[in-house]
């Protein structure tokens, strides 16, 4: 031995060598992420329908498809917020854009740009209004969601008679198309990234999350949830105007039947995007790409020849499975993730 007795041990000052997730870890992380997986599936049927669908990779059907996803899209990426808070679904959705293809139509004498601030105009209001319910009151998201959907169905059925509402105007500016890419297309990017960047890097964003994730930690750090709340339906109702305007230029009227649909297809967008229905993950681009896997799949069965009772029960068994697919992710600890 030629350390002398009595001398304190010599400390080993060595340090471990810091451990990086391997390449196989990652995508085994990647491929337990519902986000990831659904992103994953959209490639594949747009592959596979282009392969074996006829007719559907042509110009003229992809022109379809796009105008069918931005709507849809657009409602969908203002319903994210009301999830990503907590307050599940704004059942009211269809009913605003309803309303506002009614308005689109009855303004389009005004110009188009016009008559498009009125229908989002009314939406923002409406939005807002429930927000304050659900989130100053605490009523219940579901139940007052539908009870004004009610409300708006009944005036709006006392102002349009029953009758459709013709336009009187000329709105074919929302219909022009660039590089072959209809105008309605650039509506739902600019929204998808509005409502993507305000969610990620402005502080309301953050509280949006953070109240979704846990609302009593929030109270007890001094933030107040209610007029984020107000805020996430106030822009999902703005977004829902907006898409109804955009739906009376498209169409060239406007009735209460008018996006009947988009309801229940801008919650399935959510839901399959990867938004978690019990708030505080995902993000408004999950939401978009959820729209667009709902209108492929929906154009897909359409040129299929698949009816219209088919395509409901495949978008409910998608809807069921997305959300067994969060749950099942959600009792795995190493997938838990906050919103992008």
């Amino acid at each position: 031995m030629t350390a002398e007795l009595g001398s304190p041990p010599t400390a080993d000052t060595r340090t471990a060598p810091t451990r990086t997730p391997s390449t196989i870890s990652r995508l085994r992380h990647a491929l337990t992420d519902g986000a990831v997986i659904i992103r994953l599936v959209t490639v594949l049927i747009f592959v596979v329908a282009s392969i074996a669908v006829p007719q559907f990779a042509t110009g003229e059907n992809f022109q379809t498809l796009l105008q069918s996803v931005a709507l849809i899209g657009i409602a969908a990426v203002g319903l994210s917020l009301i999830t990503i808070v907590g307050r599940l679904f704004s059942l009211s959705v269809s009913a605003t854009i309803a309303i506002s293809a009614i308005l689109f139509a009855a303004t389009l004498r005004w110009g188009p740009w016009t008559a498009l601030l009125v229908s989002a105009l009314f939406g923002l209001l409406s939005g807002a209004v429930q927000g304050v319910l659900v989130g100053r009151w605490r009523t219940d998201p579901i139940v007052t969601t539908i009870a004004f959907a009610a409300i708006m169905l009944g005036l709006g059925q006392l102002f349009t008679e029953g009758r459709n509402i013709r336009g009187d105007g000329d709105a074919t500016v929302f219909g022009s198309t660039v590089l072959g890419i209809p105008g309605q297309v650039f509506a739902f990017l600019l929204a998808t990234v509005v409502a993507w960047w305000l969610h990620r890097y402005t502080v309301r964003g953050r509280v949006l999350s953070l109240i979704g994730l846990n609302e009593k930690a929030a109270l007890v750090s001094g933030l107040r949830s209610w007029p984020i709340v107000v805020l996430a339906f106030g822009v999902a109702g703005l977004f829902a105007g907006v898409a109804g305007g955009l739906l009376g230029a498209q169409s060239g009227q406007g009735n209460l039947g008018l996006g009947a649909a988009f309801g229940f297809d801008a919650i399935t967008a959510v839901v399959v995007g990867g938004v978690s229905v019990k708030g505080g993950r995902g993000s408004p681009f999950d939401a978009a790409v959820g729209a667009l896997l709902v209108g492929l799949l929906g154009n897909v069965l359409i040129l299929a020849g698949l009816s219209y009772e088919t395509q409901l029960i495949v978008k409910g068994v998608l809807v069921l499975g997305a959300v067994v697919l969060a749950g099942a992710t959600a009792l795995d600890p190493t997938t838990r993730r906050g919103g992008r």
